[in-house]
């Protein structure tokens, strides 16, 4: 596949970048939105994603697994002028390793690395997870998702979110008529060369190959609602965002401009044993022999109801109580 470079407007930059929400999880601090005025539409996506490091216990031994994650941010009313509630978004396979087996091993760490502003390269910090900071997962246990709430400075570190107005649900992708064989993109850990001073993520692009009427059998081995791409990914791509073009390069028509939204996130792939059997793989750790190609992406939608959810309404709605106080 080829990468296109392309260039989007201020207004669609201005889309991905908002307000973040630094230090504690549930308690909103202002930060600065920024807008560039053009550049190419694979560099600005880029800034979106981080690294993700998990050190665990398998049979007794350390193992350690990366991939990739992104942030999200979510508006509430309630808050000061251009604040938002901010969410790292990654898998639950990352999150809690081996849980696509049915037994998630015992997590040492997980460390969170992003690139610093200017040219001060990258630092990888420990993610403070706890009794107060955890990760929340969704009630269907086939949905391959996690999500923490944690915001970095955006003053120190080069990273934009994705606000919830891209999330390309199933309403928006009725009303633009997506179908197969549309323009995907995403962005992700390279694993080969993630960068010696600075996090340098790959970007990749192909089509929407299947949108699925029945359920499938997801990385956690439970069936629940895929999308498939036709887009190589790779060790390292778990919870790399998954993007469509709603408008330019669209089932075989060609109009001006585009409109990318977050189609969804990537969570595993086909694995083509020697027989030509499918078999599913997740992406943060393994061999990639046999690759057939074709992605597995959590729908936006899920993403959505988990961040809709009675779970992480209550404790934004405590994060605005202990504000007012």
């Amino acid at each position: 596949m080829t990468r296109t470079q392309l260039t989007v407007t201020a207004f669609l930059l201005a889309r991905a970048i908002s307000a973040a929400v630094q230090n504690a999880p549930q308690t909103p601090v202002p930060q600065t939105a920024t807008t560039t005025t053009q550049i190419p539409f694979g560099t600005a996506l880029k800034r979106t994603v981080g690294l993700l490091t998990v050190l665990f216990i398998k049979d007794g031994k350390p193992y350690q697994g990366r991939g990739t994650c992104f942030f999200i941010s979510y508006p509430d009313d309630r808050l000061p002028k251009n604040l938002n509630f901010t969410y790292l978004v990654t898998n639950r396979h990352m999150a809690q390793p081996g849980v696509e087996d049915g037994h998630p091993y015992q997590t040492l760490r997980t460390t969170l690395r992003l690139n610093k502003k200017g040219a001060g390269g990258s630092d990888e910090k420990l993610l403070p997870l706890g009794s107060l900071t955890h990760w929340y997962f969704p009630a269907d246990e086939s949905v391959d998702l996690a999500v923490l709430p944690l915001g970095p400075d955006q003053s120190v570190y080069d990273y934009v979110e994705f606000p919830m107005s891209m999330l390309a649900t199933k309403h928006e992708l009725d009303a633009y008529a997506v179908g197969e064989g549309d323009r995907v993109m995403f962005t992700g850990l390279f694993y080969q060369v993630p960068g010696l001073t600075r996090f340098e993520p790959i970007v990749r692009e192909g089509v929407l190959a299947m949108m699925p009427d029945e359920q499938l059998e997801t990385t956690l081995h439970k069936r629940g609602n895929l999308y498939l791409a036709d887009v190589h990914v790779f060790e390292g791509n778990s919870g790399s965002p998954l993007l469509i073009d709603l408008a330019g390069s669209r089932n075989g028509s060609t109009t001006a401009g585009t409109h990318y939204e977050l189609l969804g996130i990537v969570s595993g792939f086909y694995h083509e044993d020697s027989d030509l059997t499918l078999t599913i793989a997740s992406t943060y750790t393994g061999t990639l022999e046999g690759n057939s190609g074709i992605a597995m992406v959590v729908p936006a939608d899920a993403l959505k109801d988990l961040l809709d959810s009675p779970e992480l309404k209550a404790a934004r709605d405590q994060a605005i109580a202990a504000l007012r106080k």
